[in-house]
């Protein structure tokens, strides 16, 4: 091996000492491979002529290593080969020269001047007594010339302590979003020289992000040379990258993925036209991708002619910027706000001049006003508590409509709650959306007893007019409602281990019992229940019978004895677990969804129906019943997920099973598929993790124990190949 050196000083080694002592001068040795053998070449300064005599001069020294790293065994060394030149950078010998070096390293030095002919002289280094991995700088002096090299001790590779020849990092995602929920794992692979993986080889994973936290099982390889870790974001959810670390001995690897998701969800200019000189404000909603306040976040806003604002999202992850509209009549004020790795910009016009007015809107054919919640708690002293109303509008090909002119307000809450926009118009934004705040007082109110207006129109409103005269101002009205609640209350959902025949003994029905309390744990009577149930896959195989057990199977491996030639049989019964094919679950079938060609989309939403058993409110012990009915046919094959909710409950709604909610739309077989390839695992394994917080629907246990006649979930109605993308 040949190490690389710059071509003007390959040409004056060949030229003084000939090719022979050019390969000496850059000869490789063990121990590690590296750049060994870059010389270290000072400026010059001075001037000698070739001379042999004792006491002759170097205008500089040359000081090349065979390699740039040594092992720590004991036995090994780095030789140095130093040339000592003059100003014309040809060759001196017979110059003085000494050799030091630091780290508590050894050197001996070949001798104490260089070769009257060719100019040279070398010294070995070894590590000494200190076998420490460490750096190491060997330093060469001939009169008033100083040259330094460096190179580092590294661990010797043995059988009880193997040090790998590289590393590689993998991250299972590039890019999560910042529900806190999402964690990507890190996987450092250690190899030896033939890119053999290599067990037992420390590893230390560590992340530079300050929020950021890694949990790892091991900071050893397995037996596939791996050492993996699972990275959480941790409290900060600003959009952000974040750099995952591996470290082995000398060996450092990272690599990074992306955190996104905040966005501002409001950024209201009050008012959207505000004339020179006037005050006004925007009001800022910072959100994380589930639309969840993110509060105590930095943000800054600045524009031109106004005074810039630095502050901190509040609990609400709300800000409000106060500003003075400049004195620049006919002109528009672009305000920017950013916040946790988040933008915005907003438009206010200053009317006068040539530019008086916010051009007319386009008629919109969809109107829709929506709550971020619908039930609020009272305030008592404060604003905390609060409501993001916001209009959405789409013209007829879906796309947004923008400055649509909204006026919001509240009835039914006695008078005690205010909306943060009072009497301005909202303008609708280049997302469509116009948005505004209310917070209640300290009152609360019946059942979806607040009823929450936008009255909207594509024109200017008149300075007079109000929410409340929207007919009159030539306004459409909307409205929504909202329960004002004064005690927090808290849902549960659970169920037994038994399960029945519907009526028409065709079905079955499996029973859950919803629970309902306030903040003492008291039951909570006469609250509202609201099921649905989210169909989240289906299954492809059928169901054998083992002979041995007197049992029918149904498993990714079962393992049974043949009724036919009582051998033990293994078979994957289980063939395929397939993800929905309505991704939006819009009932529709939309572009790419029917993956399978059956010209419907499986599962269908028919097969489980859901329904409260008796009455739809909790009793005097907070209880409510609710079930799930579906044909026999699909017990086993269908995997579900139900999500219970209740006016005036404030904590999240109930999920059976695990607490994780419903994400729409879902993943569809080519992408589960995709990331099953990147992962290095089977498609089968991808799409049960996916689906680990969906149940396949339960059977009766009866069932399973006679051979004949087979259980009419026997085989799958969807299949029983392995293939999702075929009907069979």
């Amino acid at each position: 091996m040949q190490s690389i050196v710059t071509q003007g000083w390959r040409r004056i080694v060949q030229a003084a000492m000939g090719l022979g002592m050019a390969a000496a001068l850059v000869a490789c040795g063990g121990g590690g491979g590296g750049s060994a053998g870059t010389p270290v070449v000072g400026p010059g300064s001075g001037a000698s002529s070739p001379s042999s005599a004792a006491s002759a001069v170097a205008a500089d020294v040359v000081v090349v290593l065979n390699k740039t790293t040594m092992t720590n065994s004991g036995s090994d060394s780095i030789t140095a080969t130093v040339t000592t030149i003059d100003a014309n950078r040809a060759v001196v010998g017979s110059v003085p020269v000494s050799f030091a070096v630091n780290g508590n390293a050894l050197v001996t030095p070949g001798g104490t001047s260089t070769n009257a002919t060719t100019g040279t002289q070398t010294a070995v280094i070894t590590q000494g007594a200190d076998s420490s991995v460490r750096a190491v700088t060997l330093t060469v002096t001939s009169g008033t010339i100083s040259r330094a090299i460096s190179f580092n001790i590294v661990q010797n590779s043995t059988s009880t302590n193997p040090q790998a020849n590289d590393l590689t990092l993998t991250l299972s995602s590039s890019n999560i979003d910042n529900s806190g929920s999402r964690t990507v794992t890190a996987t450092a692979t250690a190899v030896d020289n033939n890119r053999n993986a290599l067990a037992g080889i420390p590893v230390q994973l560590s992340v530079s992000d300050s929020s950021a936290f890694i949990v790892s099982s091991s900071n050893q390889t397995n037996s596939s040379g791996q050492v993996s870790g699972t990275v959480s974001i941790g409290q900060d959810r600003s959009n952000r990258t974040v750099t995952v670390l591996a470290t082995s001995g000398t060996l450092t690897r990272t690599a990074a993925f992306q955190i996104t998701g905040a966005r501002f969800s409001q950024a209201s200019p009050v008012p959207a036209v505000a004339s020179a000189g006037a005050a006004g404000t925007v009001q800022y909603l910072l959100s994380d991708v589930n639309s969840n306040p993110m509060p105590g976040v930095t943000i800054t806003v600045s524009g031109n002619g106004i005074t810039s604002a630095t502050g901190k999202t509040d609990l609400n992850g709300a800000y409000t910027f106060n500003y003075v509209a400049p004195n620049a009549p006919g002109t528009t004020l672009v305000i920017k706000a950013a916040a946790g790795g988040a933008d915005s910009t907003v438009n206010v016009t200053i009317p006068g001049g040539g530019s008086t007015t916010v051009p007319v809107a386009t008629t919109p054919v969809s109107k829709t006003l929506n709550l971020s919640a619908d039930v609020v708690t009272v305030n008592t002293g404060s604003t905390s508590n609060q409501v993001t109303l916001s209009a959405f509008f789409r013209d007829g090909a879906n796309a947004p409509v923008s400055n649509v002119r909204v006026l919001f307000g509240v009835t039914g809450d006695n008078g005690t709650g205010s909306v943060a926009s009072r009497n301005n118009t909202v303008l609708s934004d280049l997302s469509g959306t116009a948005s505004t705040t209310y917070s209640p007082g300290a009152v609360s109110s019946p059942t979806n007893g607040v009823t929450v207006l936008a009255c909207w129109k594509v024109s200017d409103f008149l300075a007079t007019d109000t929410v409340s005269n929207c007919a009159a101002a030539g306004g459409q009205l909307l409205t929504t409602t909202l329960t004002i609640v004064s005690n927090p209350v808290s849902i549960s959902i659970g169920t037994d281990n038994s399960i029945a025949n519907g009526a028409s003994t065709l079905t079955y029905v499996k029973k859950f019992v919803v629970l309902v309390v306030d903040s003492a744990g008291n039951p909570k009577s006469d609250v509202q229940i609201t099921p649905s149930v989210d169909l989240g896959g289906f299954g492809k195989g059928f169901w054998v019978y083992d002979a041995g057990l007197k049992l029918w199977l149904r498993d990714d491996k079962s393992e049974y004895t043949s009724t036919t030639t009582g051998a033990r049989v293994t078979s994957d019964t289980l063939r395929a677990t397939c993800p929905n094919e309505d991704l939006n679950r819009n009932g529709v079938i939309d572009s790419g969804e029917d993956v399978n060609g059956n010209l419907q989309l499986d599962p269908r939403k028919s097969d489980v129906s859901i329904t409260l058993s008796g009455s739809t409110k909790t009793d005097s012990n907070g209880v409510a019943v609710l079930q799930l009915e579906y044909p026999k046919n699909l017990g086993s094959w269908v995997k579900y997920k139900i999500t219970v909710t209740a006016a005036g409950v404030l904590s999240p709604p109930a999920y059976y099973p695990l607490g994780i909610p419903v994400r729409l739309p879902s993943d569809s077989i080519d992408t589960v598929q995709a990331r099953a390839a990147g992962k290095g695992v089977t498609t089968a394994s991808e799409i049960e993790d996916y689906l680990y917080a969906y149940e396949w629907l339960p059977v009766a246990a009866d069932a399973l124990a006679l051979q004949s006649p087979a259980p009419a979930f026997a085989n799958s109605p969807y299949g029983l190949n392995s293939n999702c993308k075929d009907v069979r």
